[in-house]
């Protein structure tokens, strides 16, 4: 298993050939053939005595105004991505006198605004075009460069088709200073200066010329320090953060307004450039999702805990019962069970009687007790027997026997109802 995991690694491809965009496409630690690890390099002694900065942040941050017009920003990308702010450091950054040489297949609207604001007649900017082959010519205008340079696109090492960019000849007039520098075929121009202020911006259309496996020929490596040749000497800043893919770079160009007017910028995207403020946005949005989630959730008051019921009305009668037995106050006891055994004979049948105020001898009819006895079951003399203990124990001072003889009678006529 070790020998056959060793072989499959050892036969893996060196070398990643796609140019398409990943991650760390035309990246300057990039040593893939389409990497720039190579021009990095190349550019760390260009000029004796000058360095050469690594931009790892927004431009507003690490590109400096540099008064003495011999500093160079450098892009070497797919497609370049500048914000409202970039964009206006990096003009300020070329009038002052200083070079913008930026290679890619396609450039911000919002660039070309002001580089290309006076138009040629019936030619409105509408990006790079493009054109699909797979070997081009690159060539220089200037006299001391020399022949062609051929230059191809491959994968594995085989010659296959690409989209060359190039800039439309249209763009040039003789009233407006931009210049063509460089061709494709020797008709396309694939770069070209646009003044701007003191300085000047380099429009290149082609970075796949400065791409490893190119740099490796001695003839493109030529033709890449033709290009070169055009940068003052000077410090050199390097672009390691604006590199975004061709597809967002042209997306974002084509939802421009046509009007050519400068868009607005998304209220957010000042916001998002600066870290310290992205992530309190992505905090608070965070936030925010996290309460709606809870939110969402119907509210409501928060139910307490009940104790079980506890049926007190027998606690509260064995209170008021021992009070009257301590008390030796049996007549009360004895008033107290007739009026329970009425209530409960009215509620059990219907049959309504009160105790008198004055007397406490219950009102009721002659025929109560026979009617009584006849719904209940309960033998007349049984009932009669009730009422009789009853009078006897209210209208005489009762004993402690009579009250509970009283209750047994009571207790005996429920009993017997209950059975029948």
């Amino acid at each position: 298993m070790a020998l056959f995991y060793w072989r499959s690694r050892t036969d893996q491809q060196r070398f990643d050939w796609r140019d398409s965009w990943v991650e760390n496409a035309y990246g300057e630690r990039n040593d893939q053939p389409y990497g720039t690890q190579a021009l990095h390099r190349l550019l760390e002694g260009y000029f004796p005595g000058k360095k050469l900065v690594d931009v790892r942040e927004d431009l507003p941050k690490n590109l400096p105004l540099d008064s003495t017009g011999r500093s160079n920003y450098v892009f070497v990308g797919e497609g370049l991505y500048l914000d409202s702010l970039s964009t206006e450091h990096l003009l300020a950054f070329v009038r002052a006198g200083n070079t913008a040489l930026l290679s890619s297949k396609t450039i911000p609207f919002d660039l070309m605004f002001h580089l290309y604001y006076e138009e040629c007649p019936d030619a409105e900017w509408s990006d790079y075009a493009k054109e699909t082959r797979s070997e081009m010519a690159v060539s220089l205008t200037a006299p001391w460069f020399g022949s062609a340079v051929p230059l191809h696109y491959a994968r594995q090492n085989q010659v296959q088709a690409y989209a060359w960019s190039y800039i439309e000849s249209d763009f040039f007039c003789k009233n407006l200073p931009q210049r063509p520098l460089g061709f494709l075929e020797d008709s396309l121009v694939n770069f070209a200066v646009f003044p701007c202020g003191e300085g000047r911006f380099l429009l290149h259309t082609t970075p796949i010329a400065f791409s490893n496996y190119h740099l490796l020929r001695t003839e493109a490596r030529h033709y890449a320090q033709g290009v070169l040749a055009y940068l003052p000497e000077g410090n050199i800043y390097w672009d390691a953060y604006s590199r975004v893919p061709e597809m967002v770079s042209r997306q974002r160009n084509q939802g421009r307004d046509s009007s050519r007017q400068l868009p607005s910028e998304h209220p957010l995207a000042y916001i998002l450039q600066q870290p310290p403020l992205a992530w309190a946005w992505y905090l608070l949005v965070a936030l925010a999702a996290v309460f709606l989630f809870f939110r969402a959730r119907r509210r409501q008051r928060v139910i307490p805990v009940l104790g079980k019921n506890e049926n007190s009305s027998y606690e509260f009668i064995s209170t008021i019962a021992n009070l009257h037995f301590r008390e030796k106050n049996y007549q009360n006891l004895c008033v107290q069970t007739m009026r329970l055994f009425l209530a409960q004979v009215r509620e059990r049948y219907g049959m309504v009687a009160q105790l008198d105020a004055d007397t406490l001898k219950p009102r009721i009819e002659a025929t109560f007790d026979e009617r009584l006895a006849q719904v209940s079951g309960v033998p007349l003399q049984q009932v009669r027997d009730i009422f009789f203990r009853y009078t006897a124990a209210v209208q005489y001072e009762p004993t402690e026997d009579m009250m509970v003889q009283l209750h047994l009678a009571v207790e005996a006529f429920w009993k017997t109802s209950n059975a029948r």
